[in-house]
């Protein structure tokens, strides 16, 4: 029984630590994604090599968030992990769909301007209500 206790307890602490490593690195890359953006819209240098830094800088702490992302889904359970890949499956679709349909409107003209922005904020909405979902479905 105390051997069931210690293998739960190293489990929490393995997602535990996993979890605090994948929010500290995407804390990190979106505040050197803003830095970057607005150093550049404030002017507050002016040679394009600190762009080009800042961009190589900002992609490599990227590069960390997917690892330890990746390295967070191999530490959940089975369940956890399936909840996991259904949202990050309805986002990508998500991602697809509301692409192409606002580059047609785009085409179109229906509306004035397609901005990325746009579709990357949509798919974090929607693969965050899916992983919410999944938590109350399987609760």
């Amino acid at each position: 029984m105390k051997e069931s206790a210690d293998l739960a307890n190293a489990y929490a602490e393995r997602n535990n630590k996993n979890n605090i490593s994948s929010i500290f690195w995407t804390l990190a890359w979106v505040g050197t994604l803003i830095a970057a953006d607005k150093a550049v819209l404030y002017g507050w240098y002016s040679s394009d090599w600190v762009s080009i830094l800042a961009i190589v800088f900002n992609a490599s702490l990227g590069l960390g968030v997917i690892l330890a992302f990746m390295r967070m889904l191999r530490g959940m359970d089975d369940l956890q992990r399936n909840i996991q890949l259904n949202s990050l499956a309805f986002a990508v679709g998500v991602g697809f769909v509301g692409g192409f349909t606002l580059l047609l409107l785009a085409t179109t003209k229906l509306i004035s301007e397609a901005d990325i922005s746009d579709i990357l904020v949509l798919m974090s909405i929607a693969y965050m209500g899916m992983v919410v979902y999944g938590q109350v479905k399987y609760r």
